[in-house]
């Protein structure tokens, strides 16, 4: 039964570790140096350590900006939408095309304009059947 509340009591300060680096990291704008010197004189520890340390709060810091940045993003299109329903009521084709622009280039499906320069002869054949 003790050993049980040790386990707890472990993960419990482990997470609150966590916690006090990611702020840490996010405060200071630290890099894996800065945090881990910071980490090894705090904890008396070594490279190793910190390192591993370091990961799992870099970790956290990942999956939280990745949730705001899905919130961001879903909050925007359906702010699209509403926009999208207001021009297809006003028959604003312009302002609809530029919704359909904004939702393809927020998932990603808008594709760059490349120039592209070519010395030399240069068939093109096109069917348009």
């Amino acid at each position: 039964m003790s050993k049980m509340k040790n386990n707890k009591a472990n993960k419990v300060e482990h997470t609150q570790n966590l916690q006090e680096c990611v702020d840490y990291i996010m405060d200071n704008r630290s890099g894996w140096s800065q945090f881990t010197v910071w980490y090894m004189e705090k904890q008396g520890t070594n490279r190793q350590r910190a390192n591993r340390v370091w990961t799992e709060a870099w970790g956290i810091i990942t999956d939280d900006f990745e949730d705001n940045v899905k919130q961001s993003i879903a909050e925007t299109m359906l702010k699209l939408e509403q926009i999208e329903e207001s021009a297809m009521a006003d028959n604003d084709r312009r302002m609809w095309l530029e919704v359909v622009k904004y939702r393809n280039k927020i998932k990603g499906g808008e594709i760059e304009r490349h120039q592209v320069e070519h010395k030399g002869n240069v068939t093109i054949n096109v069917n348009f059947e």
